[in-house]
């Protein structure tokens, strides 16, 4: 149960970084306008690579590593001085590149300036420690509570289209206090370890190696941005970010688990439990892909009027963009099954780097094709086929541990189900009139005609949830 629960906090968590925003987004949209909008993802993007080099890959490492030493009270306290201590010196270099870099930026320079503040929560962001313990609770709570404030000030306080550099600063330190206000609780869990007794360096290869695929992953999000504000425009930017935040909303719903199910499977592969490794890699398929279907069928089908209604008229064509973006949510499910969790836990890091690396590649090859012809929805596309050519590797360098069969067993299920969801929600959508009730009322109908769906068709997710849901019952 302790790992249900978990899943359900990691899903809070990294939900939270996501929804709370998109509370405000409807508002903001209106307020800062497409450009406005455009000019945030920009120099949000651009600050985003520093917090990358800052956080070299020791989120991930650090999860792991406290993981493997659970048991270990002395161990674990001289894991977290050696990583930290390693952090904050990356975050030091970090900065000082960063404030060079932005020199050289005169427009937009005090925007740059306050994204930078980011970095600077990077420091102070031990959110890995408690994850690898298996603490998500401290993390959700403190998190939840500050970022509701946020919301609230953001309602209060951005009023206007000159109101951006406020919305930037209030979206940056909620981020850093989020980071602090996990310190007192570090106390608990640790003991003092000398400073002499620290091996700082010896953590330096293994989080290049975890570092590698974080940067290249994050470089081809923030590029696409990037590229559109220079290639297209600002406002085609904030299209793309748009359409990007709600698909990236909706499939933290599927990679989350990857947050609850890596500090397991790294101390069951630590003692060696290679086969149950396995199996329990298989079930967090099975579930990522129950839910992932059901995502991506929702999307689609309520496409073509969501976004003017919850962004407003001025961005009608984000419509397209989300209808086609939705489709990389299946890949990115599977993805985070076989490499955030499978190839992490078991010590496969550079297989792991080398898929988000490729997918790179494939990224700006299609980036530089397609934006300058089609724009926004190019870079829509070269998003969906990076996810396709990483999971693609993925499943490559992993035929020697799973058969295809295993990994797509029982896929065909939940493709049915989320067809006639797009069928039924498309369906409905189109009569009856736009409204936050009728979507809520067409959410439920999908829901359960998909469940029904599952539950006929016997799909491999109903033996995983049952257990569970009997055990519910009885209470």
């Amino acid at each position: 149960m302790k790992l249900i629960k978990n899943m359900i906090y990691s899903t809070s968590y990294q939900l939270l970084a996501l929804i709370l925003p998109l509370v405000t987004a409807p508002y903001v949209s209106r307020i800062l306008e497409p450009e406005g909008i455009g000019i945030f993802s920009v120099t949000s993007a651009y600050a985003t690579y520093f917090v990358l080099l800052g956080g070299m890959g020791i989120t991930l490492y650090g999860n792991r590593e406290i993981a493997y030493a659970i048991s270990d009270i002395k161990k674990r306290s001289k894991l977290f001085f050696e990583i930290n201590t390693l952090r904050g010196g990356s975050v030091l270099v970090s900065s000082i590149i960063f404030i060079i870099s932005i020199w050289f930026q005169p427009q937009y320079q005090n925007l740059y300036l306050l994204q930078g503040i980011l970095i600077i929560a990077t420091a102070l962001d031990i959110s890995w420690f408690f994850m690898g313990m298996e603490n998500f609770k401290v993390v959700v709570v403190r998190n939840t509570i500050i970022r509701i404030i946020t919301v609230i000030l953001t309602f209060i306080l951005v009023r206007t289209v000159n109101d951006l550099w406020i919305y930037i600063l209030l979206v940056v330190i909620s981020q850093l206090f989020s980071n602090l206000s996990l310190w007192p609780f570090l106390r608990k869990n640790i003991i003092y370890i000398p400073p002499r007794e620290w091996k700082v360096l010896r953590h330096l290869k293994p989080t290049l190696w975890l570092f590698l695929p974080q940067i290249a992953t994050q470089i081809y999000l923030s590029l696409n941005k990037n590229m559109l504000g220079v290639l297209d425009g600002m406002t085609a930017a904030g299209y793309f970010n748009q359409s990007d935040t709600i698909i990236r909303v909706s499939f933290t719903f599927v990679s989350s688990f990857g947050a609850a199910f890596l500090p397991r499977l790294s101390s069951m592969y630590a003692q060696g439990q290679t086969e149950d490794v396995q199996k329990l890699t298989l079930k967090s398929l099975d579930l990522s892909y129950a839910i992932s279907f059901l995502i991506m069928a929702g999307i689609m089908g309520v496409s073509h009027t969501f976004a003017t209604f919850f962004f407003g008229k001025q961005y009608d064509q984000v419509s397209g963009l989300m209808l086609v973006q939705a489709t990389m949510i299946i890949f990115v499910a599977l993805a985070s099954v076989l490499g955030n969790q499978y190839l992490l836990s078991s010590g496969r890091t550079k297989e792991f780097a080398i898929s988000s690396l490729w997918g790179l590649v494939v990224n700006i090859a299609l980036n530089l094709m397609l934006i300058p012809k089609i724009g926004a929805m190019g870079a829509v596309i070269s998003t969906v086929f990076t996810e396709v050519a990483t999971t693609s590797y993925q499943l490559w360098v992993l035929r020697d541990t799973f058969t295809l069969k295993e990994i797509f067993h029982g896929v065909w299920k939940y493709m049915i189900g989320g067809v006639v969801v797009f069928i039924v929600l498309f369906t409905l959508n189109n009569n009856m009139t736009v409204s936050a009730l009728n979507y809520l009322i067409q959410t439920i109908i999908s829901i359960l005609i998909y469940l029904v769906i599952l539950y006929v068709l016997r799909a491999p997710v109903n033996s995983l949830v049952s257990p569970y849901i009997k055990k519910l019952l009885k209470k």
